[in-house]
């Protein structure tokens, strides 16, 4: 992955932790949280996604992905089920309506994905270098400090 890709990466986590960078449109986001909807996203994403699954992808405890789970299955917009072979793990799949917020994540992310593409081709391969290795000292400031936060 290029410069430029790995500072937007970054770039779009830190906007989120800031709450800066808003997932709305149309309605379709108003009613669900910023963890609720990357829990869709890795649920979306994920190969017989679970809690332990999900928890090591979004960085956040088992607990943490739990209840949120709890209210994402609340809302219906995920559906739990067991295979046949193991009634003891508990996995989790979309439902139409989680699908919706689901494809409408990405297509917030996309449209982002091409605005910021677009600025950052303004910098030279050393100020993107400089650029991401500030991104990353700040992504991993706030990895550290909220982690144990989504309620």
């Amino acid at each position: 992955m290029n410069q430029a890709l790995k500072i937007l990466d970054i770039f779009i986590k830190i906007q989120e932790n800031s709450d800066v960078f808003r997932h709305k449109g149309e309605g379709l986001l108003d009613e669900i949280s910023l963890a609720e909807v990357h829990c869709i996203d890795w649920i979306g994403m994920i190969d017989h996604p679970n809690v332990t699954k999900i928890s090591e992808k979004m960085g956040l405890t088992r607990g943490g992905i739990s209840r949120i789970s709890k209210r994402l299955l609340g809302k219906g917009l995920i559906e739990s089920y067991q295979e046949p072979d193991n009634n003891k793990e508990i996995y989790f799949q979309l439902t139409k309506s989680g699908q919706s917020v689901y494809d409408e994540h990405k297509k917030i992310h996309n449209q982002a994905r091409q605005e910021w593409l677009a600025f950052f081709k303004h910098y030279s391969d050393d100020e993107q270098a400089a650029i991401l290795r500030f991104f990353t000292e700040i992504s991993a400031l706030f990895d550290s400090e909220s982690a144990d936060k989504i309620d």
